[in-house]
Formats: structure tokens, sequence, C-alpha cells
């Protein structure tokens, strides 16, 4: 290994330990619980010492002599995951789970999407549920932008955020603005609860379902998610909740801060709007009631995955509808994967540009602006190759599950959930999948959460033609 590698592997591993030293610290939650409901503490207990003891290690006895540059924080962010879901799966291949399927539920925890290998949750232990949603919830920010919150990291700290999939600033120096999202998801999960409570849920319930509402998770303690409890107050939270992760923490903020209206001025609420009432007339016209099919399209559209409904027994039309919601997703610089609500409207927008430019003499020149905002060749060439490539990720997934047998219609719904970070599910997901099956969902979850750019950067590194 020559001096440049040697230098990129340090300032990599020191990044890493930092992270690492986080989960351990945040892991004595989970203990916490267990010890509360009298439960086992060794799970748990080897997950919060194992990566603390390991990320001190690192950040004491590891010396970078390399700026920490934005190649770095792509590998960080993308080893980043898979080293926590190993950690996460530790808990389930406590209480007997297979390793493959353990690492199946812990990637789907932290990436937020709420795909299961467990048929029974509800005989789970109480601290392993409480795991299940705490992945969730903590993912759903962003790890990173939890470790923005405690410690200052100047240029390094803007790069890992930026790598975690996140661009939005919403104070001028980036730990104020991470610090700032945690404090309003921190309010809203607290309010959450308190709305499920009083809806009916005892507390356990709602503490859990408002971390995977609020960070459009999907995991619940139910079978039956929140179909199990048959309240239409209880859909009513979830739907708010739902609604709330999907929306761009920018308009939080605003609205928190004294500006009610500033939530109809934002065009990527305003498409969400249009998109949710059309798709809910379309299901509801078709397949569900009106009220489980608002319920399934702002599950699918915000990523949230929970649902009151089996998608299984949905015709084909409608799992195509949900399939669009789930790769559309929800707001940027929110808690909801997929797509983004603004590259697609960036993305229709420049076909009806390239319509209008045909239209126009050869000479003519007209402004490119969406929500007010000019639109730069820089950003349009972004929308359209994310775009692309998520489209070409998920077209690779679809055809590996059609390959194992399943429908092209269900095939294309389940990849569609995993790389959009959704927990619904056709019914391919589960422990009787082919192991290579659930490997192509761990990699479509995992490519999902980071947005693509960081995983191509680590198989580049590993297996390019170029060094890091």
């Amino acid at each position: 290994m020559n001096g440049k590698h040697h230098g990129d592997l340090k300032i990599i591993l020191q990044s890493l330990g930092m992270i690492l030293i986080i989960i351990g610290v945040l892991t004595v939650i989970p203990l916490l619980v267990a010890a509360f409901y009298n439960e086992d503490l060794t799970p748990f207990f080897f997950v919060s010492l194992i990566p603390m003891v390991a990320g001190m290690l690192a950040v004491r006895f590891i010396h970078p002599d390399t700026e920490f540059q934005a190649r770095h924080a792509a590998i960080a962010a993308a080893l980043t995951y898979l080293i926590i879901s190993f950690l996460g799966a530790i808990p389930f291949t406590y209480y007997g789970m297979g390793l493959l399927d353990a690492f199946f539920e812990a990637m789907s925890g932290w990436t937020t999407t709420g795909l299961t290998m467990i048929a029974d949750v509800e005989v789970l232990p109480r601290s392993l549920l409480f795991w299940r949603s705490f992945m969730q919830w903590l993912g759903g920010v962003g790890i990173i932008v939890l470790l923005l919150t405690i410690l200052t990291t100047g240029r390094a700290g803007l790069r890992l955020y930026q790598a975690e999939a996140r661009k939005e600033r919403i104070k001028p120096r980036l730990i104020s603005t991470a610090r700032l999202i945690w404090w309003i998801y921190i309010f809203y999960t607290l309010v959450g609860i308190f709305l499920f409570f009083i809806a009916g849920m005892s507390t356990f319930d709602a503490a859990n379902h408002s971390m995977v509402a609020l960070s459009t998770g999907g995991f619940s303690v139910k079978n039956a998610s929140l179909g199990a409890y048959n309240s239409l107050e209880i859909e009513l939270v979830g739907i708010f909740l739902m609604l709330l992760g999907g929306i761009n923490f920018f308009v939080h903020y605003k609205m928190l801060t004294g500006d009610k209206g500033f939530i109809l001025k934002d065009l990527q609420v305003r498409a969400m709007a249009a998109i949710l009432i059309i798709s809910t007339l379309i299901i509801g016209l078709t397949s569900l009631s009106f009220r489980d099919a608002f319920f399934q399209t702002v599950s699918a559209l915000t990523n949230a995955g929970l649902s009151t409904a089996s998608i299984a027994v949905l015709d084909d039309f409608s799992k195509s509808i949900l399939s669009l919601l789930m790769i559309i997703g929800g707001s940027a610089g929110s808690t909801s994967g997929a797509i983004k609500i603004i590259r697609m409207l960036i993305i229709a927008k420049l076909i009806y540009w390239w319509i209008k430019q045909t239209l126009l003499p050869e000479h003519a020149v007209f402004s490119r602006r969406l929500g007010g905002i000019e639109m730069n060749q820089e950003v349009t060439h972004e929308a359209t190759v994310f775009a692309l490539l998520y489209f070409v990720i998920l077209g690779a997934g679809a055809l590996s599950l059609m390959f194992l047998g399943y429908s092209s219609a269900d095939s294309v719904f389940e990849v569609a959930a995993a790389q959009g970070n959704v927990g619904l599910s056709a019914g391919i997901t589960g422990s009787d999948l082919n192991p290579f099956g659930k490997i192509v969902l761990i990699f479509n979850m995992w490519v999902g959460r980071l947005e693509i750019i960081p995983v191509l950067v680590l198989g580049q590194s590993l297996f390019g033609l170029r060094r890091i």
C-alpha cells in the first residue's frame, strides 16, 4: 500500500471512529429500555461496547496527515451504513435470526426502509421492538447529521453531510443547521407520542410508531401495522406524522418561527398535495376504500411504509401507481428517500423546455425558471443523471427478482420499496426469500439511502481502474 492510499485509509478510519463512538453512546438507550422491561441486556451491551471501543481506538491512535476530501466523505458514508448494519444485526442474531436475515433487518432499520424478515413481530421482546424503531429514528435524519450536532468538524463535516445525501442549509453554519434539524425532529417526535397516546395507543406503542412514522421508516410493533388498531384517529395521526417527515426541514423551520403560510408557498409541498389527491382518487375508485387509499398513497409517497391494508391483494394497476409514488418520494431535505419531488419537477420542466425550444425560432432565448428560481445547467444535469442512475439500478434489481420467478409488477414494487426506503411489500420480502433476492434488496436499500454516488465512489475505490 503506497503512502497516498495509507493516508486515505487513515482519514476514513478516523471519520468512522467518530461515528462509531456516537453509535456506542446512543445504544445505551435501548439498553435502558431492556433494563426497564427486565429483559436480557447482553445484546445491547455488546452493540454499545463494540463500536465505542473500536471508535475510541481509531480516534486515539489514528492520526491522518491527509486533507479530508469529498471522496473520503463518500467512502466513509457508504461504509458507515454497512458497519452499523452489522452492529445492528447483533440483537437479532442473539434472539435466533440467521446472519443474513439479521443484517437485512438492521439495514432496513438504519436506512429507514421498513421491509422485514420477521413474520410475527408481536412475539419479540419489547427491547428488540424498540431497537428496530430506534434505528429508524436515528437513520431518519442521518447518523452523520447527528454526529455534527455533537462535534465541530469544519470542512470535513460539510463533506460528510453532503455525502449522506443532504445539501440544505437552514442556518449559515452547518453545525447550527444540524442541531436545529434535530431539535425540530425531537419536538415532532414528542408531539407524535402524545397524539398517538390520546388517540388510544399504549405509551410503548405510541413511542415506537411516532419514531417510525416521523422518520418515514415503516417498522411497526404490530404484524398488521397501523391497520391492527382499526382506528381512524390513529390513522390520522400517522398520516400527519408521515407528511411531516416527507416535508423539507426548512419549511418546518419557517412555520415554527412564525411564517405559517410558508408551507403553501413551497413548490414541493404543492406538488405533493396534487400527487396525493390524484393518486387517492385513482386507487380509491379501483381497489381500496378512500380511507385506505389515502393512507397508502401518503405512506408510499413519503416513503414511510406503514399500512392499513394488504398490498399483496391489490391488482397490478394499483401496485404500479404505488410503485410510481415510491419512486418519486417526498421533498428534498426531508426524511423521505427515492428520487425526490424536486428532481422530478426539474425533469418535467426540462421536457417542457425542450418542446418549447423546438417550437421557437432557432436563436430564440427564454427563461428557464422553476418556482421562481433560475435553473442552471449543473442543477438540471444532476437531476437528470441521478434519475437515470436510479432507474438503471431499480431495473437491474427488478430483473433479478423476476429471474427468481416473481411477477414483473411485484418485482418492480418490491425493488421500488427497497430502493425508495419504503416498508411496503408485495409479499416477496420474508425469511423464505432466496438469499440472492435478500442480497439484491439489501443493496437497493443501501444505495437508495445514500443516493447512489457514495456507493459508486466506494465501488470505484475497491474495484475500479482509478485509485481513490
